[in-house]
């Protein structure tokens, strides 16, 4: 079976999501052009359809509001999978990664920007994912000149998924002066991972005089302001109600504070809250090894789900994104996404039909021991190929796979 086949037989598998017509089929062609780096010529040489039907079928029904739902609703059908608690390293918190990753354009779009770290003379953007039991459940792309950390809620809080997270994990490119607090007002706990705990120990501050803490053997850094952030409590509120009513972006609202000068009352206030909050963590951290070991493997996963978005991406050529404008890009993007995505999904169906054939012989050992599989794996696939498209009605057969 070849790549699109599989993937269209898992998409027809999907409640109502996609039905047999002629229509669907270009639509797939067209997702899987735009996902690997084809382009509809080359997807017209290696396939049944026709350039001009490809062509039409992309300007018409390609959109990204339908991608996202698509995503959205793969997304939902991984995690009512039955391998999909198993995933969990802590029963009691689901965790999260965000972290970027580069591609180039085509051509030139506004977003796009130069980088000759990742480009050369070229330019490109970067992908922002936000991952969850290497379920992509939330990305788009922004340019390579924006720092990450302004991100960081607006992916998380502009999910349309049905995957509640608990904590959100990132590298340093994660944390800013008002994440912490920001996060923390919205009940989601940020555990960023930490490279170089001495210098976190700079950035402890506490309550009380830090006189008192003389004997201890950390140093607070100085004393938060504790007054200035009750005196500022209705100018947080609003900012808190700014967020939640999604009115305004993170990002705007940070590069906005920033604009405000270093005595600026409210902003002062916020970077103290800020403080409190990180001090609790950095504590935390330095005093629990598990929780680092929680973050480094949950850190681990995105970077995972990242050679398998470059291996899609690479199929055709270079590891870049299609598109005459933004746009555009966004539309190849989100398709290279979904794609991923039914990989996912394709796997770890094969893995719950395996769990459950395991739980039925009262097998732990094998439970335990795939548990550690992970599903972001696509050597056993053919990516590449001459893509056939027909209208039955078959259905992948998990139960043979998993004999076989």
């Amino acid at each position: 079976m070849s790549a699109f086949e599989w993937i269209h037989a898992l998409l027809r598998q999907q409640k109502g999501m996609i039905s047999s017509s002629h229509r669907d089929f270009c639509n797939h062609a067209v997702i899987v052009a735009q996902a690997m780096n084809h382009g509809n010529h080359v997807m017209a040489r290696t396939s049944v359809i026709t350039f001009h039907v490809l062509e039409t079928t992309y300007e018409q029904y390609l959109r990204l509001a339908s991608l996202l739902a698509a995503n959205d609703c793969i997304t939902d059908a991984i995690e009512a999978l039955p391998i999909s608690p198993h995933y969990s390293f802590d029963p009691e918190t689901l965790y999260s990664a965000i972290d970027g990753q580069t591609f180039g354009v085509e051509r030139p779009t506004v977003k796009a920007r130069h980088s000759s770290k990742y480009f050369g003379r070229g330019k490109g953007m970067v992908a922002y994912t936000l991952l969850c039991n290497h379920i992509p459940i939330n990305g788009y792309l922004i340019g390579t000149n924006d720092y990450e950390a302004h991100h960081v809620f607006d992916i998380w809080y502009r999910n349309t998924s049905e995957v509640k997270l608990t904590a959100i994990t990132g590298d340093m490119h994660s944390i800013n002066k008002a994440n912490f607090a920001i996060l923390h007002w919205f009940g989601l706990r940020f555990e960023p991972h930490f490279t170089d705990l001495n210098r976190q120990l700079q950035e402890l501050y506490c309550i009380r005089d830090p006189s008192a803490y003389k004997k201890g053997l950390i140093q607070p850094a100085g004393q938060i302001d504790r007054d200035l952030i009750i005196r500022e409590k209705i100018n947080l509120d609003r900012i808190v109600a700014t967020l939640g009513l999604k009115e305004m972006t993170q990002g705007t609202l940070v590069r906005k504070l920033c604009t405000y000068t270093m005595t600026n009352p409210t902003r002062q206030a916020l970077f103290e809250y800020d403080r409190l909050v990180r001090s609790i963590y950095t504590l935390k951290y330095l005093r629990d090894p598990q929780l680092e070991r929680n973050i480094r493997r949950s850190q681990n996963r995105i970077e995972s789900y990242h050679q398998l978005r470059a291996a899609v991406a690479k199929v055709g050529g270079k590891k870049e994104l299609t598109g005459k404008n933004d746009i555009e890009t966004d539309i190849s993007n989100q398709c290279g996404r979904l794609i991923s995505n039914a990989i996912v999904y394709y796997n770890s169906a094969i893995l719950s039909r395996l769990l459950e054939r395991l739980e039925a012989e009262g097998n732990a050992r094998g439970i335990e021991s795939l548990a550690r599989i992970s599903p972001v794996a696509w050597q056993h696939i053919l990516l590449n190929g001459h893509y056939t498209f027909q209208s039955s009605n078959e259905i992948i057969d998990l139960d043979t796979l998993v004999v076989e």
